[in-house]
């Protein structure tokens, strides 16, 4: 008998707030200020779609809520000269531009907006990483999120988060409060993963099963969307093997088949900002 296959190591996250506390939106009246929460699996573009259909795609609606946000603290525009240099980029903050100017900038030129991030996560065990990227699945005009792999399991130094001007010329609104990036812990070495990975190639006909599996979802496919056309269905149907984790050849799904993701509790060692208030 094979010996049982490895414990998967429990991922510990520790979030250090490096900001003062008179920073946070609980601590202040002119509406701006640093908060953060778990990741929410809406979308305003998701809502406005017929029936709100787009949230039957379970992949997106499963990386919409994949871990924390950090929204943006203050409302400003921004406006890229088109140069390379730093400074470039012209802002106009709502209010309070001392304060603020010195979270928000353009330190690194080319274009980029510069958030330095009030948080320092850290991870466990040895080899988790922290993917760093844009909320996932909102999208802005004329400006881009940067994504980013972090070693969080030894490093001790902040992070920022950028976002890169796609053009010169173009102003771009950030409104105070609006969901800035998407904070993804992962319990492994993705990149050591892949390098470490098997990777075959084949056509489909040469794997019987997968094959039988791949012919009858698509059979299945085919015969429902035909049954719509011809009435025998409601217009507004949809399958849902996918989203009920049903295997085309009735085997059992094992892999951690979620819907929904339940936030984990935070263990407060010191109190949030505002509490008590």
């Amino acid at each position: 008998m094979p010996p049982p296959p490895p414990a998967k190591p429990a991922l510990h996250v520790d979030i250090y707030q490096l900001a003062d506390d008179a920073t946070f939106a609980a601590n202040r009246a002119d509406g701006t200020g640093w908060t953060w929460s778990w990741a929410d699996w809406r979308r305003d573009w998701m809502d406005a779609m017929p029936n709100k259909f787009a949230y039957r795609c379970l992949p997106l609606t499963i990386a919409n809520q994949t871990g924390w946000i950090v929204n943006n603290p203050v409302g400003f525009t921004a406006a890229w000269t088109g140069h390379a240099a730093a400074g470039n980029v012209h802002f106009r903050f709502d209010t309070d531009a001392a304060t603020w100017g010195g979270w928000v900038n353009n330190q690194f030129g080319h274009g980029i907006i510069t958030w330095n991030t009030p948080f320092l996560f850290r991870t466990r065990p040895v080899d988790s990483r922290l993917l760093i990227l844009g909320p996932a699945n909102r999208f802005k005009h004329g400006v881009q999120p940067l994504t980013a792999i972090v070693e969080s399991d030894w490093m001790n130094a902040s992070f920022t988060m950028n976002w890169k001007l796609t053009g010169p010329g173009q102003v771009v609104r950030f409104d105070a409060g609006e969901p800035l990036f998407q904070v993804v812990p992962l319990v492994s070495n993705l990149c050591a993963d892949l390098e470490g990975a098997t990777v075959t190639y084949r056509r489909l006909a040469e794997d019987a099963t997968v094959s039988e599996a791949y012919r009858l979802w698509q059979q299945a496919r085919d015969d429902f969307h035909k049954a719509k056309r011809d009435g025998l269905v409601d217009g507004d149907a949809w399958q849902k093997d996918y989203f009920k984790g049903r295997d085309m050849l009735g085997r059992v799904v094992t892999s951690g088949h979620k819907t929904k993701i339940a936030p984990p509790a935070i263990r407060y060692v010191s109190p949030p900002p505002g509490a008590g208030k």
